[in-house]
């Protein structure tokens, strides 16, 4: 894997490294992967999967470098994983991938095909409010539109640029 969501993996550790992570932005990273664990390490670096523990335990007190992000949040230390169950595990089949744009002429008494949410600070932000009737997304310039279909309607083809995902 190359990427989580928009997240840049990097490939000689197997992890997302972040200069503004924090215990929440590393679970948001683990979540859009679908991933049931997240741990952190080194102050900066994210690491996800479904189990953990294969190096065996070590005591808290190794876990002793704060978040870069967050000085008040301890993540983990060198070699070392602060561990964590998700805080928002979502079911299978709710991770999002980046799709290439589709448009749709739709035309439906069923109401508008897509909302708003304004102002949305990240694509993650986006992303987590994209809920169960939510198909995808498109996050461009701090707004963030919530499609009830995998695929752009017709009215924002205006929008030009932005990460368009789709559930995968």
């Amino acid at each position: 894997m190359s990427s989580i969501g928009p997240h840049t993996v990097i490939t000689e550790k197997n992890c997302v490294i972040r200069d503004d992570m924090t215990l929440q932005l590393c679970s948001q990273i683990c979540e859009l992967g679908n991933f049931k664990y997240f741990g952190a390490q080194y102050s900066s670096e994210c690491f996800c999967g479904n189990s953990y523990g294969s190096q065996g335990g070590a005591p808290v007190s190794d876990c002793n470098m704060n978040c870069a992000g967050n000085a008040s949040q301890i993540c983990g230390s060198g070699g070392r994983n602060s561990v964590y169950l998700q805080f928002n595990h979502r079911p299978i089949g709710n991770k999002f991938v980046e799709a290439p744009r589709v448009y749709l002429n739709a035309t439906s008494s069923g109401g508008p095909f897509y909302r708003t949410l304004q102002p949305a600070r990240s694509l993650i932000d986006c992303l987590l409010g994209c809920d169960a009737s939510c198909q995808a997304t498109l996050f461009h310039q701090g707004t963030c539109y919530l499609l009830k279909l995998p695929a752009l309607p017709q009215q924002l083809v205006g929008v030009h640029g932005g990460k368009f995902f789709v559930r995968g």
